[in-house]
């Protein structure tokens, strides 16, 4: 499993004032080989030679209206996507690069908002596996989340803090496709589980775990 970006330490906070929101973008687009891409906002060149599976930073921005333009890496002809994404101040998003390399598309979740219970810690799910039309989830052998669509997203579940088990089924026809034993959750903090991969080709589906910004971004 990967865990990109997590910082449950919270070391290095970052100050958001009201009047700003906050983004970074999930590279979630399958392929094989791997496609890299670089990634535009309004016309300029934010990101470069992005990963699958990695996410980058939160980035601070005024609220507003955006034009995020993806191109393979080093490939400024060949446009992948270009769409116009609207920010809400006092807010921070995850951007998802997804689909196939031929039908790209870019899906905004917000995180978190409201009181996080230091007692209590809090998981949703998204589904961003393309060739995956749904799944099934279970914590501690508990069913969660049923029939999980393409780009859909649940509320957040509250969990006590510390190791739990999480299991991924596709709903179809029951096969376990992942199999998570030591997911370990810190009180107070947002956490989202993106499924990514393919199911039936490479890369293979499994799950991202990150932290949301809004467990450790001041507002």
């Amino acid at each position: 499993m990967r865990y990109p970006n997590q910082n449950d330490d919270c070391q290095n906070e970052i100050i958001v004032p009201k009047d700003k929101a906050y983004l970074r973008f999930l590279h979630a687009l399958p392929n094989d080989p791997p496609v890299n891409v670089d990634i535009y906002v309004n016309h300029r060149l934010i990101v470069k030679n992005f990963r699958f599976e990695d996410f980058t930073q939160y980035l601070p921005a005024a609220p507003g209206v955006y034009v995020i333009q993806i191109y393979p890496t080093g490939n400024k002809t060949e446009q992948l996507l270009s769409i116009h994404v609207t920010l809400e101040k006092g807010k921070s998003y995850t951007a998802a690069i997804i689909g196939t390399v031929s039908a790209v598309g870019l899906e905004l979740f917000p995180d978190f908002q409201g009181t996080l219970d230091k007692n209590t810690a809090y998981m949703r799910f998204i589904n961003l596996s393309p060739d995956t039309i749904g799944v099934d989830i279970s914590v501690d052998g508990t069913p969660v989340v049923y029939d999980l669509q393409y780009t859909e997203a649940t509320d957040y579940l509250e969990l006590a803090p510390g190791k739990h088990t999480m299991k991924v089924n596709l709903t179809s026809d029951g096969t376990q496709v992942v199999s998570h034993p030591n997911m370990v959750l810190k009180g107070g903090n947002a956490y989202t589980t993106y499924v990514v991969g393919l199911s039936k080709g490479r890369p293979y589906i499994e799950v991202l775990i990150p932290l949301d910004g809004s467990s450790y971004l001041e507002y």
